[in-house]
């Protein structure tokens, strides 16, 4: 359950309420995002609009450091600095951990692991001044074809994702280090759709959205998780309207009152998805977002204006569209944050060492090495068995990254050469280059490389990775190539045809080195996937014209 204050937590939540002006109770509503500010802008900001929280995209410890200390200095109030910290504290770029995306460490199956991820997460973070994550992320990832979630859900089990979930928001919030931040209510993960372009339907019955993602939150309320973030996804069954018509959560009471407040019980602070989303923008113009998402039970806007959405919500308050109370309320969630965290104290409170950080990265190659998961072995290729001086091919089949080049994983070739082998490489080769190299090597390592944010609102793979196989390269020499998935967890639904697959789930140092032991029989595959492979059935369509 969410930790409840203490004595002094309360009367300083209370006192601090009690001093605020109405200006400085907006103010707190808002957190904008860092657009790399100087201290004489945000001292400005701060002057004009008292803000609540800063969200912060990423640097490295020393900028992110330096910004977290400007952004305290010039605030009456302590500030609740967030970030998207969801493989281990990803945002801070050096001297810091980093982690398997989420599904790699559910694969692990392991609480205890999940736990340390969590405490390591919001050590690394505190000692920077960051202390609100948005995550872990609570959407069980039902539809294959989900361009958003994927391998940032910890699976499509609820039994299997529970444990694993409250493990991690445990470690996140041991001693009051960190706010976890369960997402994105009521439940990403069925829709094929992406909420950055669309409002995202959930579709399924109440009564089955309950069995699966009401135990989900349920259970992370338990674990005590201090926030959660709405969606700009609907559940139309229950707001009993329209799919099409079904307003977001981030801008329906029945949602974010009714169904997460009074069903749930849900106490702690509610934060909306970032206000500039198309699944929020296409219902509502920019004048009316944030008072109209407060109105509806966010406590606090995310990627808000800072001065036009202060100004937005003043009118709105003086127009009697956004009432005092509900204000009130809002500001004592985010104030009750804030205590439980005792950023009255002290923002920082954790001393940063480089000691801390070897401990921190075995976990990582922990998580890393249990997460190895084999999906099909239709053929005796692993272990691969191969003697110094042997010849293999690597081969990364990959996307162009959004507002970057195609990606590669390098780390592979160096542990491949570190045991005496002669590693040749190709990115994204034609069919002709392969079958043409065939004959050359003593083991072929295709590496599929397909990750969320590669292309926008689609998962799946385009002819660029799969050209690979015209003219059936992987069939003139079946036994000499190691399929492996660094991303994406359905690949076999894209290539029904490979005899084998084993699932990394992403492309981070620690799982290619992970990968690299597996094959070569230094480790066993320990890993279980958290989603099932989806079947093609045969299906019957009824034409209505």
């Amino acid at each position: 359950m969410l930790i409840e204050l203490n004595n002094e937590q309360h009367y300083w939540v209370e006192d601090t309420l009690k001093s605020m002006t109405m200006e400085q109770c907006i103010g707190h509503l808002l957190c904008p995002e860092d657009r790399n500010y100087t201290e004489a802008e945000w001292r400005d900001i701060f002057k004009k609009v008292p803000l609540g929280s800063v969200f912060f995209g990423g640097g490295s410890r020393d900028e992110l450091m330096k910004k977290c200390q400007i952004v305290q200095s010039v605030s009456r109030l302590p500030v609740m600095i967030a970030a998207d910290m969801e493989f281990g504290a990803c945002a801070i770029k050096t001297q810091s951990t980093k982690f398997p995306v989420p599904m790699a460490c559910s694969a692990t199956n392991d609480p205890e692991l999940m736990y340390q991820l969590g405490r390591i997460t919001a050590l690394e973070s505190r000692s920077c001044g960051i202390h609100w994550t948005f995550s872990p992320i609570a959407d069980l990832n039902l539809n294959f074809n989900n361009p958003l979630v994927n391998t940032r859900s910890l699976g499509d089990n609820p039994d299997h994702v529970i444990p694993l979930l409250q493990a991690l928001i445990r470690g996140l919030q041991q001693d009051g280090l960190m706010a976890a931040t369960v997402k994105h209510f009521p439940g990403d993960g069925v829709d094929d759709r992406d909420q950055h372009l669309c409002t995202t339907v959930n579709s399924l019955p109440f009564g089955q959205w309950m069995e699966l993602y009401g135990r989900v939150w349920q259970a992370a309320f338990d674990a005590g998780s201090m926030s959660v973030m709405a969606g700009h996804i609907s559940l139309p069954d229950w707001q009993k309207e329209e799919p099409d018509l079904a307003l977001p959560a981030t801008l329906c009471p029945k949602l974010q009152i009714d169904l997460l407040r009074k069903q749930l019980n849900f106490k702690g602070l509610l934060v909306s998805d970032g206000i500039p989303m198309i699944g929020i923008t296409s219902r509502c113009i920019d004048e009316e977002l944030a008072w109209r998402n407060i109105a509806a039970g966010s406590d606090m806007v995310l990627f808000s204006k800072p001065i036009d959405d202060f100004n937005y919500l003043m009118e709105a308050l003086r127009k009697n569209k956004l009432s005092e109370e509900r204000v009130y309320d809002a500001v004592r969630h985010v104030l009750e944050n804030k205590a439980r965290l005792n950023l009255h104290h002290d923002p920082f409170g954790v001393e940063f060492s480089e000691d801390m950080l070897a401990g921190h990265a075995n976990v990582a190659e922990k998580m890393a090495e249990k997460s190895i998961t084999q999906v099909r072995v239709r053929n005796e290729l692993l272990p691969v068995h191969l003697s110094k001086g042997s010849k293999v091919l690597t081969v990364t089949v990959s996307e162009r990254e959004h507002r970057h080049e195609i990606k590669d994983l390098p780390v592979i070739d160096e542990e491949l050469g570190k045991r005496g082998l002669t590693v040749d490489h190709l990115l994204n080769p034609s069919h002709r280059e392969l079958r043409k190299l065939l004959p050359e090597y003593n083991k072929i390592f295709v590496n599929f490389y397909n990750t969320t944010w590669m292309r926008h609102g689609t998962m799946r793979m385009s002819n660029v990775p799969l050209n690979i196989f015209w003219h059936s390269f992987a069939l003139r020499e079946p036994d000499k190539t190691v399929f492996s998935s660094f991303g994406n967890p359905y690949v076999l639904y894209e290539a029904p045809h490979i005899n084998n697959l084993l699932l990394a789930y992403c492309p981070d140092d620690s799982s290619q080195r992970a990968a690299v032991k597996v094959w070569l029989g230094e480790l066993p595959p320990q890993g279980m996937s958290p989603v099932q492979m989806p079947q093609v059935k045969i299906k019957h369509f009824e034409l209505n014209y």
